[in-house]
């Protein structure tokens, strides 16, 4: 299965086709450090990638910022990307994702592509994540394109 995913610094937002029909998925970005328990009927979503703990948290005063390039790699980009994916309602499963860079990240000031992000990028959202006593998604390929590629995921989504 093949997911577009505008993997911003505020919200993850997918795109995905099955059986004909088009489907949209929107996951905010919140997230903290460390693992969190849960309270009530709630399921925690506790994450480690690169032997670091990582829990989504919708109401934390410590969520970690999302909003630098830097987050374009990072690894808390790669929980965001799949945690978006757990909470979309698929099942786990082998998946293509399609995602963005902006621009300044994409090209250089010649207007070239910038190999070196666009593998870094690929090679970030390939890392693995695990879920504490959970599946998460295999991702087996990335495709990376610029950032245009989100208004066109907005206007679809919208």
């Amino acid at each position: 299965m093949r997911i577009f995913i505008d993997d911003g610094s505020t919200n993850i937002k997918m795109l995905w086709e099955q059986d004909g029909e088009t489907f949209t998925h929107i996951s905010p970005n919140s997230f903290k450090r460390g693992w969190s328990a849960t309270f009530g009927s709630g399921k925690p979503f506790n994450y480690t990638v690169d032997d670091e703990k990582y829990s989504f948290d919708l109401i934390t005063p410590d969520a970690l910022p999302t909003n630098n390039i830097d987050w374009q790699y990072s690894p808390l980009n790669s929980i965001a990307v799949h945690h978006a994916l757990l909470t979309s309602g698929l099942e786990p499963q082998d998946v293509e994702i399609v995602v963005t860079l902006p621009l300044t990240e994409f090209y250089d000031e010649d207007a070239q592509y910038r190999l070196d992000n666009i593998e870094r990028k690929k090679k970030s959202l390939l890392r693995e994540v695990k879920l504490n006593k959970g599946v998460v998604f295999n991702i087996t390929k990335v495709t990376v394109r610029r950032n245009r590629f989100r208004r066109a995921l907005a206007c679809v989504m919208s």
